[in-house]
């Protein structure tokens, strides 16, 4: 074996390489053999798959895509269940209409209804993978409830949503920050890593709290 490395590396050809192992090029190769090797790769072609992208979504059946990080906020009746939240995590709710999971809202007047004169927490939502509802999204998952036989309410709606790769859903000013929902939700309490809970203000007077 160190024989045929020997001649090898004498005529400036590559030694035959291990299965498994990346290849490389010898000590002595010429920049002409590197230059037809790498000009030899296969291209991909963008303009094809942006052509795609682009009908798919003139066509109703790609959803739009958010990425980043907003400042919502997330009303609560009292100053108990805030310092509950910062302490065991949120509550996944059921029977909302954009199915279950954590609730936020970029409109603070909409979180201080909500909180009818408790408290409200000011939050920082990483979006990650978002869907924004609508329409197309209403009728792919509609036809996704009809391959399974199962009816559309709102834990089949999160369960379309996370199977399809997405991490929150957006509506208007509403962040649905998705999570499955338990039978008692009061117990199943967790802090999530896409909310991160920067003040707690009072729904009255908008004054921070401690709590």
């Amino acid at each position: 074996m160190q024989l045929v490395r020997q001649i090898a590396n004498l005529f400036g050809r590559p030694a035959r390489q291990r299965v498994g192992r990346p290849f490389r090029f010898p000590h002595r190769a010429s920049a002409r053999f590197r230059l037809r090797y790498r000009s030899a790769k296969p291209r991909v072609k963008w303009n094809g798959f942006f052509r795609r992208t682009a009908r798919a979504l003139r066509n109703g059946f790609a959803p739009r895509l958010r990425h980043g990080r907003v400042i919502a906020f997330h009303g609560t009746p009292s100053v108990a269940n805030a310092k509950s939240i910062l302490r065991h995590g949120f509550m996944t709710g059921g029977g909302n209409a954009l199915g279950d999971g954590v609730y936020l809202t970029t409109d603070l007047n909409t979180a201080k209804g909500y909180a009818s004169g408790g408290a409200y927490l000011k939050c920082l939502v990483t979006l990650g993978r978002t869907c924004v509802w609508g329409t197309p999204m209403q009728a792919r998952f509609a036809a996704w409830c009809q391959s399974r036989g199962v009816r559309q309410d709102n834990s089949a709606m999160t369960a379309f949503l996370l199977q399809h790769g997405f991490k929150t859903l957006q509506s208007g000013n509403v962040i649905v920050v998705l999570a499955p929902q338990f039978a008692n939700p009061t117990a199943w309490k967790r802090k999530s890593r896409f909310i991160r809970v920067l003040s707690v203000h009072r729904a009255s007077d908008g004054a921070q709290i401690r709590v």
